[in-house]
C-alpha cells in the first residue's frame, strides 16, 4: 500500500512523527478522493510517494517557516502545495485552479486531514493582486507564461519555484529576471529524477 514511503524517510527522516504520520495519512486520502476526480493518473497512483509527494517536497530546501505567504499555481491534484504544507506548518498556503471540481476535492482533502494553514481558491491566477512571498508550480505551463500570469501577485523579494523536467534551456532564453537551475538526479539517487530540476526565479 504504501510503496515508495520510505522514500521519504531516506530524504526527510528528521521530521517529527506528527508531520510523518500527515504524509503517511496522504495516500489513503488521495486514493479515496482520486476514485471522485482524477487528480493523479490510476495507473501511476503506486508511484504516489516518490513521483508525487517526494517530488513536491524537493522544494523544501528553498522554503523557510516563517510565516510566508505561499501561492500553488494550478494547484491540480494539490501538489506541491499539501505536500509542503504539512513540512511547513508556520506558512499560509493559497492553492489556486480554475476547475471547480478539483477545488472541491482538495478543500476535502485539507479538512479531513485538519490541515489548517491551507486554503483553496477556485480562480485564474491572473485575476490574484494579493502579494505572496514564494510562488510555487509544478508542470502546469511554460515559463514565460508563469511569469507573466504571476504578475499581479508576486513583489520585491517574492521568489517562483518551478518543478520542470527535460531541457529548459529553451524556455528561459528569453528570461530576463534572475534565476538559478538545480538538478535533482545530484541529490536524489531514483532514476526517475535523472532529468528532473526545480527552477528557481527572483524577483527584483
Amino acid at each position: 500500500m504504501y510503496k515508495y514511503f520510505e522514500v521519504l524517510d531516506k530524504y526527510f527522516g528528521d521530521l517529527d512523527l506528527k508531520k510523518k504520520e500527515k504524509l503517511r495519512l496522504l495516500y489513503d486520502e488521495y486514493n479515496h478522493q482520486n476514485q471522485k476526480v482524477n487528480l493523479i493518473s490510476r495507473k501511476d497512483f503506486n508511484n504516489f510517494y516518490l513521483h508525487h509527494v517526494t517530488h513536491s517536497l524537493t522544494l523544501s530546501k528553498y522554503i523557510e517557516n516563517k510565516n510566508l505567504k505561499i501561492l500553488d499555481l494550478g494547484s491540480g491534484g494539490g501538489l506541491p502545495g499539501i505536500p509542503l504544507s504539512i513540512l511547513f506548518d508556520k506558512n499560509n498556503f493559497l492553492l489556486v485552479d480554475s476547475i471547480k471540481k478539483k477545488i472541491n476535492v482538495l478543500d476535502n482533502i485539507i479538512n479531513n486531514l485538519k490541515l489548517k494553514n491551507v486554503k483553496t481558491l477556485n480562480t485564474r491566477v491572473e485575476t490574484i493582486n494579493d502579494k505572496k512571498d514564494v510562488i510555487i508550480c509544478r508542470g502546469v505551463s511554460n515559463i514565460e507564461n508563469i511569469i507573466s500570469w504571476t504578475k499581479g501577485c508576486v513583489k520585491q523579494g517574492s521568489i517562483i519555484l518551478l518543478l520542470k523536467g527535460g531541457n529548459v534551456e529553451k524556455e528561459l532564453k528569453n528570461i530576463l529576471m534572475k534565476y538559478k537551475i538545480f538538478n535533482l538526479e545530484n541529490i536524489y539517487s531514483e532514476e526517475f529524477f535523472t532529468d528532473k530540476k526545480i527552477i528557481k526565479i527572483e524577483v527584483k
